[in-house]
């Protein structure tokens, strides 16, 4: 599977309102996420990826938030 990583996306006041992060970075099974300003979510939590690879299949990973 590849991704289609994009540098546009949703904006920060969305990004805030929604409590979303953005994939930074992929390294073999660690995803990088970046979240605005005290919405980190805590150790052990899900996160959940959704979007479409460049074949535009879906993606919906379940993610768990680690160190």
């Amino acid at each position: 599977m590849r991704l289609n990583p994009t540098t546009s996306g949703p904006g920060v006041g969305t990004l805030e309102k929604e409590n979303l992060g953005r994939i930074s970075q992929i390294i073999g099974p660690v995803l990088d996420v970046a979240f605005p300003p005290g919405k980190m979510p805590n150790i052990y939590n899900a996160l959940v990826v959704k979007g479409q690879d460049t074949l535009e299949q879906q993606i919906n990973v379940t993610c768990e938030v680690q160190q």
